[in-house]
C-alpha cells in the first residue's frame, strides 16, 4: 500500500489533477466589536444591530444590518468600503450586469451549389443594477457577503509557534494529532481588515454617521485536515460553505474561519508556514 501513494501523487500531477488538501489553517480574528465565538462579532445601539460572522473556506465576510427603529434606515454602498490592509474594495460600482438567453437559426446549401449560410438570433434578458443606497424598513435587516478574506492560498505566517499534542476529531485515527499554534497582537498580524458603512435615519443623509469596524487575525492553528474537519472528506458541501456541514465541524466558531490547502501546491509561492524556530 505503501508504494501505492507515490504512484497516485504521480499520475495526479502528470494528469493536472490537484490533490485534495491534507492541511488546514483555523484563522481566529479579533475586533474592536464585542465577540462571542458561537455569535461572531456584534455592534448594537438604540438604531440598529451590525452582525459579523465569518465560518467559512477562505472567510467570507457575512454581515447584517438590523434597524431598531421605528422609521427607516439607509446605507449608501456610493460612500461604504471594505478594507484589506491599505487597499480599498468599494461595495458598489456604476455599472449594471447582462443576462441574455437566446436561440441561433442557421440556413446554408451544399454539395453542387455554391455554399452560403444566414443566420438569425432572438435574445431575450435583463439588465440588473446594484442599489447605490438600500432602504431598511423599521424591524428588518439587509444582508450582505460580497468579499472573501483569502480568496487564494494559504497565509504566510511570520514568528514562532508552538507544537501541542491534541486528542484527534478523527474517529479513524487513535493517536494524537500535532497541531501548531500562532498568536498575533494588531501590529504583528499578517491580516487585517475593516469594514466602513455610511448609513442614516433620512433619505437624504441629512443625519448620517459612520461605522469603522477593525478586524485582525489574533491567532492561526495549522492542522491536518481531517483534524478540523473531525475526519470527513472535502467535497461539494464543504466548498460552498453550507452552512449546516460547517456547523458540524468540532472547530466551528463564528468568529474564525478556515483554509484548507496542500502544502506542496503552494511551496513555489513562498505561501508555506514557516518551520519551527
Amino acid at each position: 500500500m505503501k508504494t501505492m501513494i507515490p504512484i497516485i501523487a504521480a499520475l495526479a500531477m502528470l494528469s493536472g489533477c490537484a490533490l485534495p488538501p491534507n492541511k488546514s489553517q483555523l484563522v481566529t480574528l479579533s475586533s474592536t466589536l464585542q465577540a462571542a465565538p458561537e455569535k461572531g462579532f456584534v455592534y448594537e445601539t438604540d438604531t440598529l444591530r451590525l452582525s459579523y460572522q465569518f465560518f467559512s473556506e477562505g472567510g467570507t465576510v457575512h454581515f447584517s444590518i438590523e434597524n431598531k427603529l421605528a422609521r427607516p434606515l439607509y446605507i449608501d454602498w456610493k460612500r461604504s468600503s471594505f478594507i484589506i490592509g491599505q487597499k480599498k474594495l468599494d461595495y458598489w460600482y456604476d455599472a449594471s450586469s447582462i443576462n441574455l438567453t437566446g436561440t441561433a437559426y442557421t440556413s446554408g446549401y451544399g454539395r453542387y451549389l455554391r455554399t452560403s449560410s444566414s443566420t438569425s438570433v432572438s435574445l431575450t434578458g435583463s439588465v440588473n443594477k446594484e442599489n447605490a443606497v438600500d432602504f431598511i424598513p423599521p424591524g428588518t435587516k439587509i444582508e450582505k457577503d460580497q468579499f472573501v478574506l483569502v480568496p487564494g492560498s494559504a497565509l504566510i505566517l511570520p514568528g514562532q509557534y508552538l507544537t501541542e499534542k491534541v486528542a484527534s476529531t478523527d474517529l479513524s485515527r487513535r493517536k494524537p494529532v500535532d497541531v501548531q499554534t500562532y498568536q498575533y497582537t494588531v501590529d504583528t498580524s499578517p491580516l487585517q481588515f475593516r469594514n466602513y458603512l455610511t448609513l442614516s435615519t433620512d433619505k437624504d443623509f441629512r443625519s448620517e454617521f459612520v461605522l469603522d469596524n477593525k478586524f485582525w487575525a489574533s491567532g492561526v492553528k495549522v492542522m491536518p485536515f481531517q483534524q478540523l474537519t473531525g475526519g470527513s472528506f472535502y467535497d461539494y458541501e464543504f466548498k460552498n460553505n453550507n452552512l449546516s456541514t460547517l456547523k458540524s465541524f468540532p472547530y466551528f466558531r463564528s468568529d474564525a474561519f478556515f483554509i484548507h490547502y496542500s502544502p506542496n501546491s503552494y511551496s513555489s509561492a513562498g505561501t508555506l508556514d514557516p518551520a519551527p524556530r
